[in-house]
């Protein structure tokens, strides 16, 4: 279904996004993965390209309109076309501080990260699809924005925009024949999510796993391989009458919610 396709990935050296890269580069895709490490970004290539030999790493600081720009482009120049498009680029702030504290260079930065990086990434992938006339394209948003937690005001304000990004943008394009969803995801045994293990005690670390095994429907942690093949699918053919829509897949965390 993915054979000779290409496809840009952001956030694609670990977690959601790489699962996702390995997936579709398995499918015979090829993958351009973008971020802003080098060194993990060689090492999840050599990883693809034994499944797909002309995949790329582009270094890309997706907060940068001339960094995207360029992702964008080197992509076009080398394939001739861009057919899919996963942006997940994240980070590891979705707990910020008290709102009375928070910085405004911190509130930029953060929103630079979690919406405005979204917003160029489509910008300049629909510059291409758009002479196609077809395209695939999937944001990620979080489990953040739908519940809206304490502590956690700016970041899910971002994921939200992303959300309502996709939906209005997906109606400005269907009928070009471009397809464009987004992605909640709950929690994932991420590197993001074990960098925020790693800072706790062993108490700690205790209390937050039975928090999200309580929290959860399914009562554990997911992984990235189960959001990366709700992605695939989103991208594929099956889900050609698809768009404009939020996928969530949090292991039923908003269900406990919603349900209490």
């Amino acid at each position: 279904m993915f054979e000779e396709k290409v496809g840009i990935i952001t956030g694609g050296t670990s977690g959601i996004g790489l699962a996702t890269a390995e997936l579709l580069a398995k499918e015979g895709m090829h993958v351009v993965i973008a971020s802003r490490n080098s060194e993990k970004g060689e090492e999840a290539l050599s990883v693809l390209r034994k499944w797909s030999p002309h995949s790329l790493f582009i270094k890309t600081d997706v907060t940068n309109s001339q960094d995207v720009k360029n992702l964008v482009s080197h992509t076009y120049s080398t394939f001739g076309k861009i057919d899919v498009g996963f942006n997940n680029a994240a980070n590891t702030e979705a707990a910020s501080n008290a709102t009375h504290e928070f910085k405004e260079e911190d509130f930029d930065h953060l929103i630079n990260v979690t919406l405005k990086s979204v917003w160029l990434c489509m910008k300049y992938q629909l510059q291409v699809m758009t002479k196609q006339n077809s395209g695939v394209i999937v944001n990620t948003s979080s489990i953040d924005a739908i519940l809206c937690s304490a502590g956690t005001g700016v970041y899910a304000a971002g994921k939200s925009g992303v959300i309502a990004l996709t939906k209005s943008v997906a109606q400005e394009y269907g009928h070009q024949n471009i397809r464009i969803n987004s992605l909640c995801p709950g929690a994932f045994r991420t590197s993001m999510l074990e960098e925020k293990f790693l800072a706790l005690s062993s108490e700690e670390k205790e209390k937050l796993n039975e928090s999200y095994q309580k929290l959860n429907a399914l009562g554990r942690i997911g992984d990235p391989l189960e959001a990366a093949k709700a992605v695939k699918w989103l991208l594929s053919d099956d889900a050609s009458f698809v768009t404009g829509q939020n996928i969530i897949v949090d292991g039923g965390i908003g269900f406990r919610f919603e349900s209490q």
